[in-house]
């Protein structure tokens, strides 16, 4: 009941702030300096930018802590088939390591269930993310043999997903793609059974293309923010019609002539 509240709240919150700047003049022609350029070339900035964030947060929220909570529900499913399937002492190295993903995603579930500051809901989903890969790749790095590179490669495919499908700002996303490859090459370094030239040459292979899938999601953003812009252009256009239909009106009431 709470938290249909807070989501209620959030987005009366968030349409109050989409008709106020529907009206505002700046904003107004700050939209139609940004639909005059290329499609490619939109980038919000400033209130624009604070008004485009407030709108898609409930759903961006939503999309995260979804996300997240597959992510605890997928390790403690794993985990519990790695320790019937696998002889007991690989499955007793993999749970510590497993087992700190849970309390992360009840944390940022935590943090997201109610719009933050911005620093607030970035260190928070960023520090999450981080913990989430580590754990993925440790949980391999662990039980070694076979599990090392695969767990490895799980780990890239968990933070493609996450980039994918959350609809948030670019430098949230570059860091996030950063970390995993960061995490990729430090571990395929100390791999016993990968040479040096082969772990830096996997780790390139996989940057082109988890940073193509960044500029996938940038795409995504920018045709996000234009479908934006477009909302806010008809909105005020239907706006000025109807404000120009009352005076209309007032002056056919108005107009001695008539009488």
């Amino acid at each position: 009941m709470l938290g249909s509240k807070q989501r209620k709240g959030s987005s009366i919150v968030s349409e109050r702030m989409h008709f106020d700047a529907q009206d505002d003049p700046a904003i107004t022609a700050e939209v139609e300096r940004l639909l005059a350029r290329r499609t490619r070339d939109i980038q919000l900035r400033g209130d624009i930018q604070r008004h485009f964030r407030a709108r898609i947060w409930s759903q961006t929220a939503k999309i995260i802590r979804a996300w997240m909570i597959w992510v605890a529900f997928l390790d403690v499913l794993t985990l519990a088939l790695y320790t019937l399937m696998l002889p007991r002492a690989i499955a007793v190295a993999m749970l510590l390591p497993g087992a700190i993903i849970p309390p992360i995603v009840g944390a940022v579930v935590l943090v997201w269930r109610k719009p933050r500051t911005p620093w607030l809901q970035a260190a928070s989903l960023i520090a999450g993310m981080f913990l989430i890969l580590l754990s993925v790749a440790l949980v391999g790095v662990s039980a070694g043999g076979e599990f090392y590179e695969r767990h490895l490669n799980v780990m890239l495919f968990v933070a493609i997903t996450a980039i994918i499908i959350f609809s948030i700002p670019l430098a949230w996303t570059v860091t996030i793609a950063s970390l995993a490859l960061v995490l990729y090459l430090a571990f395929q370094l100390h791999n016993p059974g990968l040479e040096i030239g082969s772990a830096v040459a996997a780790t390139l292979f996989f940057a082109s293309g988890i940073f193509a899938t960044v500029a996938a999601r940038r795409t995504m953003t920018i045709l996000a923010q234009k479908t934006f812009l477009l909302e806010l252009r008809d909105r005020h256009r239907i706006a000025e019609l109807a404000k120009a239909h009352d005076r209309v009106e007032l002056l056919a009431r108005t107009d001695p002539l008539r009488a």
